[in-house]
């Protein structure tokens, strides 16, 4: 895809890191010769990535991003090493799966502080440490761009980080780019969880009728992979996509063309 280095000494941070996406993300950026700082809520899965990927690059750290409090004493000890922030990858995200009616303000506060509020923080103490030639991509979804029943939430939160992302891209340039990127129907663990809410709710009657409706909506007909999503934010971040700003860019396999 690259050559080998394109990323040497390059500082990446990565929310949402020991995840599915942020996961592949990490390890493709690793294999590029990057310093990767992962960045996650869940100490397991931090062990288990750490355990796995074994690379020396790689730093982790356990942490809120949605406590400036935390986020601050992150970048501050980035600060303290005399480092900057070469590529920042805000991927960390949550979504839960209700209708409008029956949405309690808890649950919208949870979606709405990490998808939105931790985008925020990551983003804001990071900007000090940015230096020319820098990047930000931000992890949208389809859900911003095509609705379905039960995600108003959710759906409102991924609007919300493309219209965060073009503003910014505004502020920040022509030093630092700033870019999105939506996936589409992603291929972890997760998928079950929503098949599961369906059928309980009585949406649908099968896991074959879920995954039907979800495959009949996407021409290429399969489920993206974290592994395809973590191509196109490095791609995203390096040099090919100099001239690229303000973007979202779909990784849906069709679902979402605009």
């Amino acid at each position: 895809m690259f050559k080998k280095n394109i990323f040497k000494n390059n500082n990446v941070v990565v929310t949402g890191g020991a995840g599915g996406i942020g996961s592949a993300t990490c390890e493709l950026f690793l294999n590029y010769s990057a310093n990767v700082y992962l960045v996650d809520k869940d100490k397991e899965k931090i062990k288990k990535i750490k355990k796995k990927l074994k690379h020396p690059k790689l730093q982790t750290f356990n942490l809120d991003i949605t406590s400036e409090k935390d986020v601050k004493n992150f970048y501050t000890k980035i600060a303290n090493k005399k480092l900057n922030v070469h590529h920042l990858i805000n991927n960390a995200g949550v979504a839960t799966l209700n209708l409008c009616k029956d949405l309690s303000v808890k649950e919208w506060d949870l979606v709405m502080n990490v998808n939105l509020k931790g985008m925020f923080l990551m983003t804001k103490h990071a900007i000090p440490l940015f230096k020319k030639g820098s990047s930000i991509l931000n992890i949208s979804s389809q859900a911003a761009r095509r609705a379905q029943k039960f995600t108003a939430h959710y759906n409102a939160s991924k609007m919300g980080v493309i219209g965060f992302t073009r503003a910014l891209a505004l502020e920040l340039a022509p030093d630092v780019r700033v870019n999105a990127i939506s996936p589409g129907t992603i291929g972890t663990d997760m998928i079950n969880n929503e098949i599961n809410w369906r059928i309980k709710h009585g949406w649908d009657k099968s896991k074959y009728d879920v995954e039907k409706d979800w495959l009949d909506r996407i021409p290429l007909g399969r489920y993206q992979m974290p592994d395809n999503i973590a191509k196109a934010i490095v791609a995203v971040c390096s040099n090919q996509f100099s001239e690229t700003t303000g973007e979202t860019i779909n990784v849906s396999g069709g679902a979402v063309m605009e």
